[in-house]
């Protein structure tokens, strides 16, 4: 895939949710300081657009710390009954690496095709100027970084 110099896999990833949140940021600082608090490294934010007063919060943690985690979106749930936090393990992340990203168009949408090609599900898709990162199911990480690869 033009643009793109490395492609690297992490394993052993779980996808948080955070769902109807207050869209004045002050539940999603709440959420981002207690892992901060608990010392688990948070990756891969996706905030979708407001709906009204609330937005949904996604990211991604390694699973070693599922078990802590847990625990914070259980006080969550009971603090903030109207917040819907959930979390889903077994997936990997894809990350697409080149320093040409910067200047070059079509590299997301060529990463993207890649993987639609498949039968994984892409669960989550974050961006910077040099990097894009993809999460999917463990069970069809291989199938989509070989696609990826090939494009």
């Amino acid at each position: 895939m033009n643009g793109v110099s490395k492609i690297t896999v992490t394993e052993d990833i779980s996808l948080v949710n955070f769902k109807n949140i207050s869209r004045d940021l002050s539940v999603a600082s709440r959420i981002m300081t207690e892992f901060s608090e608990q010392g688990i490294n948070i990756d891969m934010i996706s905030q979708s657009a407001p709906t009204g007063e609330t937005a949904d919060v996604s990211f991604t943690i390694d699973s070693k710390d599922l078990v802590r985690t847990l625990s914070i979106v259980q006080r969550f749930r009971v603090q903030y009954p109207n917040v819907r936090p959930s979390v889903s393990s077994g997936c990997c992340k894809i990350q697409l690496y080149g320093e040409e990203m910067r200047e070059r168009y079509g590299v997301a949408s060529a990463a993207i095709a890649a993987v639609a090609g498949t039968d994984a599900e892409l669960t989550l898709i974050s961006t910077g100027e040099v990097e894009i990162s993809l999460l999917v199911p463990q069970s069809s990480c291989d199938e989509a970084v070989r696609a990826l690869e090939e494009a």
